[in-house]
């Protein structure tokens, strides 16, 4: 394209030369100018799109990403094989945050031409924005391929490795970044962000300091950096560099510089298992730094909000249950790594006896101050290596493509939730009353959102809701169960029913998606029915454990007044399977009812088994000792229970694998063996399992080296079946196969 000057000096008579006088203004810098000659172009030729696309770059290049979008949407209606219209109206979605639309566009600039670096990179980067990691990885990958020498790609690629924590690839990646690019501060500060967590404090301040020679305006690199001084003990280099951060964020940033610092800075509250266990003391120490060192939160949103009169402020709310807190958690660390984090705290309301509304932090009280504390965790119990430490109560005053916006936590003060025992957990998001705001606010209550539907926290566990106290000092609200492991060989039932449980559960659920294809229900109701002892619990255990990627709710017969929460979280959760032992004591026959509130829970119990969706992927499993006293509403209702599987007392060759499998690690001669099988006929499998443990405590008493003997069977039979009287036989689902007064020699 030619310069402005030689442009000027021969006026362009058509679209096409305006058009091309315009893209050449641009270039310069003249965005102005360029923006005249495109109208002009538009005018003469109102379907000419690549006028269109070029005024679109024009208006994204000014921060007027709606107008962009507008004028990059026309070119594509005129010509949509243009790629660069896909991938430049890719960018300004992106911008807005609408990151599906922006991966979309992005794709069809690929489709157009996949030879270009530049738009997979950009798909990595939307990719990385929305939490789709693996997708991000592949296309960086893909740019690096491109571009051998691309920096960037690395880069990104590293960062996806870090939110991953895949700490290692991260380091490989940010190093490979540093060879191609010595300058490159974004590697520097991602490397030592790695290194922090990895508690090598001394080469991340060596990482950080590198970073900010070669970019001395990336104020999230004094801040960590501070961290790093603090996490050593020393406060003065800590708070000279929070001092440092504050004054480089105090400075002017166009919304471009804004976004671009959003995306490169991934700040938010240090967590404890990434971090030294200094981190609320960092918190605390930094939030003072950027906020002037005032404990009053009505000074602090005055300060932040001081362009915007509080009147025009929009404050949009969303509640969630208390029980779903961890996932909350992980959503709050995710939402905040690609925005830029001005001030973060704990709040505190002294003498408060109910919540706290963003409104009463807004308003300064003399008698009631709001004022800025450490903030406060509680650790929850998902089931892993270690708890999830969940914030009690925070706010957050962020900023993200130039837009100022506050988020506050608050867990919930409703009289339902603490008559149930629950904690309810409420964030509000205060944003400018317009289009801009409202876009933040969703961007931000929908990542909340999309974090519980996921429930990585709880998905394909073994779970029951928390009742009650627990001793290990962590919370739950959901319990998760470690069942011990039953392997396929240790259910040892009659082949018949091995063959019903194969078909009406595991090949049920390989074959659900077919099923529903063909337009057939996806939910089972099934009744496991038998004698005490017979199998029914290990089974399930051996279930729970072997169905990946499914869920297993274990609700306790005092438990059924939870069953709607229950149901709840078999729904989000699904494919779940829900299993309810005993049902018989809420399940029984309505005529043997004493009260109302018996029917009132074997009636909640149906309606939410009637209430299950065709298409849900939910089993619902019922065990009962006593199939005879349930109500025939619920045993012989079609929809509900749709099969019944028997679970018998062990036959001969059950008894036989009983004995090898309950002997632990001692050995049992087949002359011993072969007579306890013999005189166990009748006998529960719990009853075979005490035998063995008995029998193996005679062994030891003779504290002989030698194998059991028949001498230990016989001990072990008359303690389980003469001494301990009838009620003990019953117990232990045994019976005396000789006279009442002895049992039967072998």
């Amino acid at each position: 394209m030619q310069a402005d000057d030689d442009a000027n000096s021969s006026q362009p008579t058509d679209a096409a030369g305006f058009c091309e006088r315009g893209g050449s203004l641009y270039h310069e810098g003249k965005y102005d100018a360029a923006l005249a000659d495109l109208n002009e172009a538009i005018r003469l030729d109102p379907e000419l799109a690549n006028a269109y696309m070029c005024r679109g770059v024009v208006f994204y290049s000014q921060g007027e990403f709606d107008r962009s979008v507008d004028d990059l949407t026309e070119s594509i209606r005129l010509d949509f094989e243009c790629r660069g219209s896909h991938a430049w109206r890719g960018a300004a979605h992106y911008m807005q945050g609408r990151i599906d639309e922006a991966i979309s566009d992005y794709s069809e600039a690929i489709r157009l031409d996949s030879t270009q670096s530049n738009e997979f990179l950009n798909r990595a980067n939307a990719y990385h924005r929305n939490g789709q990691y693996d997708e991000a990885i592949a296309d960086y990958s893909e740019a690096i391929n491109l571009v051998p020498d691309a920096a960037k790609g690395c880069v990104g690629r590293g960062k996806t490795h870090v939110r991953l924590k895949n700490y290692e690839q991260a380091l490989a990646d940010f190093d490979a970044a540093i060879r191609l690019d010595p300058g490159c501060a974004q590697a520097f500060f991602f490397r030592g962000r790695v290194h922090h967590k990895q508690n090598e404090l001394q080469q991340a301040i060596l990482d950080f300091t590198e970073a900010i020679r070669l970019d001395p305006q990336r104020a999230a690199a004094y801040r960590r950096r501070g961290r790093a001084w603090l996490a050593l003990g020393d406060l003065k280099q800590a708070t000279v560099d929070f001092d440092e951060a504050r004054r480089v964020d105090a400075g002017d940033r166009s919304p471009l510089e804004a976004q671009a610092e959003s995306s490169d800075d991934l700040r938010k509250p240090v967590k404890a298992d990434e971090e030294s266990n200094t981190a609320d003391q960092v918190d605390s120490t930094e939030s003072q730094a950027m906020s002037g060192r005032s404990p009053l939160i009505s000074s602090l949103l005055h300060s932040r909000f001081k362009d915007v009169s509080p009147d025009s402020l929009t404050i949009t709310e969303r509640r969630f249950p208390g029980r779903v807190r961890a996932d909350l958690q992980r959503a709050v660390d995710d939402l905040f790594e690609d925005t830029t984090i001005c001030h973060f705290c704990g709040v505190r309301a002294q003498r408060s006896r109910g919540g706290i509304d963003f409104t009463d932090l807004l308003v300064p009280r003399e008698r009631d101050p709001v004022l800025s504390v450490p903030p406060q965790y509680e650790e929850v119990d998902v089931g892993e290596e270690l708890p999830i430490r969940c914030l009690k109560e925070g706010l957050w005053l962020l900023e993200d493509d130039g837009n100022r916006f506050a988020v506050f936590l608050d867990p919930g003060d409703g009289l339902l939730e603490r008559a149930y025992g629950l904690q309810g957990v409420r964030f509000q998001v205060a944003t400018t009353n317009d289009e801009a705001g409202t876009r933040l606010s969703q961007n931000v209550l929908g990542q909340l959102e999309r974090y519980v539907q996921e429930a990585r926290s709880y998905r394909g566990k073994v779970l029951s809701l928390e009742v009650g106290q627990v001793y290990t000092g962590k919370s739950t609200g959901i319990m998760v169960h470690k069942l011990r492991e039953v392997a396929r060989d240790e259910v040892v039932l009659p082949q018949r029913t091995l063959e019903l449980l194969d078909r009406n559960i595991g090949q049920f659920v390989r074959q659900r998606p077919r099923l529903a294809e063909r337009g057939l229900a996806t939910k089972k109701g099934l009744l496991f029915y038998g004698p005490p002892g017979a199998g029914k619990t290990h089974t399930i255990h051996y279930l729970a454990g072997s169905m990946d990627d499914m869920t297993t709710l274990l609700i306790s017969a005092e438990q059924v007044s939870l069953l709607g929460e229950y149901m709840t979280l078999a729904r989000l959760l699904q494919p779940s399977m829900v299993i309810i032992e005993d049902a018989d004591l809420i399940g029984r026959d309505r005529s043997t009812m004493e009260s109302a509130c018996s029917e009132s829970l074997l009636n909640k119990l149906l309606n939410e088994m009637d209430g299950l969706k065709e298409d849900s992927d939910i089993l619902f499993i019922l065990t009962t000792n006593r199939p005879e006293a349930l109500e025939a509403a619920l045993k012989s209702r079609p929809g509900r229970i749709d099969q019944a599987i028997e679970f018998p007392l062990p036959d001969e060759e059950g008894r036989r694998m009983l004995v090898r499998q309950y002997s632990g690690n001692v050995l049992v001669p087949d002359d011993v063996a072969e007579p306890i099988v013999e005189r166990t006929e009748n006998v529960s499998c719990a009853f075979i399992k005490e035998l063995m443990r008995r029998t193996v405590q005679f062994q030891l008493e003779r504290d002989d080296s030698s194998d059991v003997a028949l001498a230990d069977v016989e001990g072990a039979l008359e303690e389980l079946l003469v001494h301990g009287g009838s009620l003990n036989r019953k117990l232990l689902g045994g019976q005396l196969t000789g006279s009442a007064e002895s049992p039967q020699r072998v």
